[in-house]
Parts: C-alpha cells; structure tokens; sequence
C-alpha cells in the first residue's frame, strides 16, 4: 500500500492484534507504538508514566510517532489510545496515512482490560467510571478518522477484512470533528458503496439534473435497491444560470412531498451545481438532514465535493447565499466522467492546476506529462489527480472549516474569476475557463506587488493554455466585470483579501483597497 495504516482507538479493542495479522498478510512492517516507546525509552510505559506523567508520556510519543511518519510508508502501525490526542499530529496522520479506529463497547472494553495491570489510565479509581469518562472525552479524536470499525462480536480475522478493504481503497479523510467523512475515489464506486451511504436513513431524496438523470438514473436506481430504503427523485433544470433559490423550493416541495423527515438523507448526483444546491437544500430543510454526493463531473470532483461549502448565486454574486453542512460521504467514481461533455471537463482542469498551486508541485508536473491520458480518460490518471486535489483541499479544510484563515487560499484565482463569470450571466464561460483567466490574473497581479516570480507566471500560464483554456486577459471584458469586484465573499468593508501565489506550493493572502485591486485588474491588459 502506498499509505501506512494507522489503528486508532481505545485499549482493549485489538489494535495490536489485528494490526500484526494485517501486516503479516501484507507482507509489510508492524509497528506496535507503545512497544517501539519502551524499546526507546528501555523502560515499560508503566514506568514512564510514573516518572513523567502522562503528559511527559504524550510528549514522548508524539515524538515517536513523528518519526513512524517520518520514515518509509506501507507499514501498519497499533497506536496507544492517546496518540492522535494533539490535532496538529492528528491531521498529519489523517493527510500521510489511513486511520481507522477500533471501536468497542465500554463494557466490552472493561472486560477486555480487566485482567491487564499495564494499564496506568485506569489506575485510581472505578475503571468503567474511568473508561466511559476517557471515551467521551476523546469522542472527537476518534471522529477524525477515515474509518471507525466495531470489533465487538468479531473475530480478528473478520476484522482484519473489513480494516483491509478500507486500506485498499485509500479513502482521503475531511477532518471535521464530529462531521468529519471520507472521500472515496476510484471506479464502480456507484454500485458498491452508495448504499451503506444510504441505509439506516429513513428515506432518500436523489437530487439530479436532466441530463445526469438521462445518463445514469438507472444505474443510480440500481445502486439505490440495495439500500433498501424507499427513495423519491427531483429532476432539475441543469446549468449555472439554475443555481437559484429557485432551485432549492423544487427541492423543498419534492422532499415534503414525499414525506421527507428528518432521519431523510438527500444524495446530490450530478456537477457541482447539483452538490451546491442539494447540499444547501440539505442544510435548510427541517433545519438540516444528512446528505451525501455522488459528484458526476471533474469539477464537482476536485472542487465542489469537499469541503461542505454549500450555496446559490444571486444576480451579479455567485455563491451569495450558502451555509457549511458537510456530507455524510462522497464518492468521486471515474467511470462517470467518461459522459461528461468535453468543454466542462477540460475546464475542471483550472481548479486542478490551481490546487497544484496551493500545495501539490507534483500535481501539476503530473498534470503537464499526463495530458494525453487525462483527454482519454484514463482511470488510474484521473483517479490520481482527483485523489491528489482532494487531499490538498481536505487538508486545508481540516485546519480552516468555516474559512476564518487559510482557507481563503482555495480561493486562489476566483476574484477575477468569478467577476467574469458574473458578468457573463454564468453562461458565457464556464466557472473552470474563468477560473484559468483568474489564475493569470491572480498570477500577474502577485507579479506587479513583487510577490510573484515570472518564472511561475509563465509555467502557469503555458500549462493552461496546453490543456486548452483561457488565458488571454486582453480578450475580456475586464472593465465590466471589475464592477464586480466588490461582490466578493472575501470583501471587508473597502477592501478585499486576495490570493497571491510565492511559488509553487506556496500561496499567502495581501489585503488590498478595492480601489486598488480594480486598478490593477484593468492595467492587466497593459
């Protein structure tokens, strides 16, 4: 596997158990991490605490998982209870490794626990007392995780099974506390894992477009059987211009009639128009329900998908009115691209070499040398990139969910991009094509205030127009849509928070007057 495998959890649920019979059947390294401490330290972690406290303990392994990730990937490493406890280290595993966490009854755990006296946790007290007061204080740590797997009532062989299937699938994690899901790339996702999305909710409402629906509605309504749960559809009017309030009152009426409560899932099947408004449909209706996506365009893939930032556009402001309600689950399947129109999927290309900008160097090198695989949709190419540009985006979003900071760099690109997009009634470009010309623009722009280097403009700028898209400023109507400017989210007051690009794999945010930022934006045509 090129991820390592963390097993997460409290004492008592079997990590080290099955964490040596996945390894074994790998064929790769296992590493017991309170074993490795002790082997370090020469002393047992009984005697750590002891002589350290707990907090000295956390200290020191912290620092010894540092150096497990730091070393060779591929391994499958039994962590103690505590040691994704720091959230600075926690979203490092999450980005570099797969974490599952074991999960087991606290009674289970007692009687698991019961016999062991290397458990200095549970010393000085009632140990169930202890037990259940550790695992609620620890809920969220064992939240942000790829997967959670019960063994209670299992065999560690059946265990292990299911543990290695996640392994295999390399689901990328969103880090968001109790909201925290995964994202799965790859091919016949659709069949396979759409309905443990689904089951337990009491019905479903499936949120498409015409044309999506004209495509892949059966095989959607063949997935679905599985589920077993009775399902109604809402069909809407496809394109940006539709992205409405409009949109959402369709989506209203049809889940009220057909009985939606609030144990109701939406499932968002389509672009990213259908994933913005059945994702804000979800998160208003009932004052929110759960919903998951089944993104069918490259764009919704690498861009839309993640991050629960969901939305309508009003005239002249895209994106005005929204709320952040994150999935359940989103499954990125490539088999579904093959159907997507020419024009919308090379766009979505922008927001990959955009992403590649913010923090994947590699990305774009892989988009520049796979062009000819990606037009051909390869799958194990355009698996790759969406992979790739949802881990960036996942972990930006894990150290910024609400976008109070860092965040604003996904936004790399969309001032001007989406100024041109609203000036052209979100019909004459595509949001990837205005993406592009923003991205040179956001590029000239760092270039003139001295925080840009050429070089990158021009690396940039040729891999666009290589892959087809805009970029050419001189050509748009640059002075109609800086009229615009000041419908952006990220204004405050008179000014604005613009992204700038240092170099590749490095991005910052200069605040800029309005005034000035339009000045500039016109003087690009110069």
């Amino acid at each position: 596997m090129e991820r390592s495998l963390l097993l997460s959890g409290f004492m008592g649920t079997g990590k080290s158990t099955v964490g040596r019979r996945l390894a074994e059947r790998a064929g790769v390294e296992f590493v017991d991490l309170d074993l490795e401490i002790e082997r370090v330290e020469d002393r047992r972690v009984r005697e750590i605490f002891e002589a350290v406290g707990e907090e000295g303990f956390r200290a020191i392994e912290r620092r010894e998982l540092g150096r497990v990730l730091d070393g060779p990937a591929g391994k499958v490493v039994a962590l103690g209870g505590g040691a994704l406890l720091d959230r600075g280290l926690r979203l490092r595993a999450l980005d570099e490794a797969i974490v599952v966490v074991l999960e087991a009854s606290p009674g289970e755990i007692l009687r698991r626990t019961s016999t062991s006296r290397e458990r200095p946790l549970l010393d000085g007290g009632d140990p169930a007392e202890r037990i259940e007061r550790f695992l609620a204080a620890r809920r969220l740590v064992y939240r942000e995780c790829h997967a959670r797997v019960t063994t209670e009532g299992k065999s560690p062989a059946d265990v292990a099974d299911e543990v290695a299937r996640i392994w295999a699938r390399a689901p990328v994690a969103v880090a968001a506390g109790d909201s925290t899901y995964a994202v799965e790339v790859g091919t016949g996702l659709l069949d396979e894992r759409l309905p443990p999305l689904v089951s337990g909710a009491s019905r479903a409402l499936v949120v498409t477009d015409e044309h999506v629906e004209a495509l892949h509605g059966d095989a959607l309504s063949r997935a679905l059987a599985g589920a077993r749960v009775p399902t109604a559809r809402v069909v809407l009017a496809p394109g940006e211009e539709h992205k409405s309030p409009r949109a959402l009152e369709q989506i209203w009426s049809a889940a009220l009639g057909a009985g939606a409560d609030r144990k109701s899932r939406f499932v968002a099947l389509g672009g990213g128009v259908v994933t913005d408004v059945a994702g804000f449909a979800a998160a208003t209706y009932m004052r929110g329900v759960s919903w998951a996506a089944a993104p069918t365009t490259l764009l919704a893939m690498v861009d839309a998908s993640v991050g629960g930032k969901t939305a309508v556009d009003l005239p002249g402001a895209k994106n005005a009115v929204g709320a952040f309600w994150q999935p359940l689950g989103v499954l990125c399947d490539v088999d579904l691209l093959r159907t997507e129109p020419p024009r919308g999927f090379a766009s979505a290309l922008a927001e990959v070499v955009k992403t590649a900008i913010i923090g994947d160097p590699e990305l774009l090198d892989r988009v520049d040398t796979g062009r000819e695989a990606i037009a051909s949709h390869d799958a194990a190419t355009l698996s790759d990139i969406v992979r790739r540009s949802v881990r960036v985006k996942a972990r930006v979003v894990g150290q910024d969910p609400r976008e109070d900071g860092i965040r604003a760099w996904l936004n790399l690109g969309h001032t001007v991009g989406h100024a041109l997009e609203a000036q052209g009634g979100y019909g004459r470009l595509r949001h990837g094509e205005a993406v592009s010309l923003g991205l040179v623009a956001a590029l000239r722009i760092g270039q003139r205030l001295g925080v840009t280097p050429r070089g990158l403009v021009e690396r940039v700028t040729g891999s666009l127009s290589a892959l087809g898209l805009p970029v050419d400023l001189g050509r748009e109507p640059l002075r109609e849509a800086v009229e615009l400017l000041g419908h952006d989210k990220k204004r405050a007051g008179s000014r604005v928070k613009f992204v700038v690009a240092r170099e590749l794999g490095r991005v910052e945010l200069v605040e800029l007057p309005l005034d000035e930022l339009a000045a500039l934006v016109l003087g690009l045509t110069s």
